[in-house]
């Protein structure tokens, strides 16, 4: 059986590549048709889905901590962050530069997460850090080298709206998992994390979809074309429960790290579930490389 510690790396591996299926089989669901709102939607249903199983098991067991009203607050902080604002602008980012783009600025989530804690919780600027953070941004300048093969940017004219979309997606999921970890550290529950994503998305939703004109509201939300969103979310729940899960049996900085390498799986899964005239060029790969170091360079300092 595995470890503690090999647990936490086999679940941190599986939310990578589920993470990065998320965003490439949303990129599908978009080229077919769909909004971010339906995406956002079935993400919140797939996250109730497959938690409130899990909560009211582990209700019967007897080891559900208790729910106090400012653990449920900042799970559903959390949740408004990354399940109802940051997918809106990953969504708008897929449609501009793509799936493999969008999974590598990600990885801007770790720079964001240290500025923060420099800026406002007074941690130290290492010298390695500050070395991340100028791979960071070379990295982001390589990115620019490759042309886009899919969305608005294949012609050029959404090339750099498309990145400032994917870096507002991930300042705002570094903001949620500051959130997030601020909940699991009053409530140590990878279930109620989950749930509490799933309950935001409905709560943003949900209202939109019901009173969206016909064509666009709740109904079509389960027409047989908008599938690959349902796929998407499940992903994207599996994903992220599997991350919660990483981060209880490891530090968190590891857990990151780990998640962390989806852009790699982004990269191998775009040409399998979009098609070869849709893989990713060489800058990118290269991009990606060098976003990686830097992240490890901040993530484990």
């Amino acid at each position: 059986m595995l470890g503690t510690t090999g647990t936490g790396v086999f679940f941190g591996l599986v939310a990578a590549l589920f993470l990065a299926g998320w965003i490439v089989l949303m990129q599908r669901g978009l080229e077919r048709g769909g909004g971010a709102r339906l995406a956002i939607f079935t993400m919140s249903v797939s996250f109730l889905g497959l938690t409130v199983p899990w909560l009211l098991w582990e209700h019967w067991r007897a080891v559900l901590p208790p729910l106090t009203p400012l653990a449920l607050f900042w799970f559903l902080a959390a949740g408004m962050a990354t399940t109802g604002v940051g997918p809106v602008f990953i969504a708008a980012a897929t449609r501009r530069i793509g799936a493999a783009r969008t999974a590598s600025i990600r990885l801007l989530d770790a720079f964001f997460a240290f500025a923060i804690g420099a800026l406002f919780l007074g941690e130290r600027l290492s010298g390695r850090a500050m070395v991340g953070v100028a791979l960071i941004i070379g990295a982001l300048a390589l990115l620019q080298m490759d042309r886009p093969t899919s969305g608005t940017a294949a012609t050029g004219t959404g090339l750099g709206s498309g990145v400032a979309f994917a870096v507002t997606a991930s300042f705002i999921y570094a903001a949620g998992s500051i959130l997030r970890k601020a909940a699991l550290l009053l409530l140590p529950s990878a279930a109620m994390g989950g749930a509490g994503e799933g309950v935001a998305g409905i709560l943003v939703t949900l209202p939109v979809l019901a009173l969206a004109r016909e064509g666009e509201g709740l109904g079509s939300a389960f027409q047989r074309r908008y599938l690959d969103f349902w796929l998407s979310g499940i992903c994207a729940a599996i994903g992220a429960v599997s991350l919660n899960v990483a981060m209880e049996h490891l530090a968190v900085p590891v857990a990151v790290a780990l998640r962390n390498t989806s852009p790699w799986f982004a990269l191998i899964l775009v040409p399998l579930l979009l098609g070869r005239q849709q893989r990713p060029g060489p800058w990118t790969w290269v991009s990606t490389g060098v976003l990686t170091a830097g992240m490890l360079f901040i993530v484990l300092r």
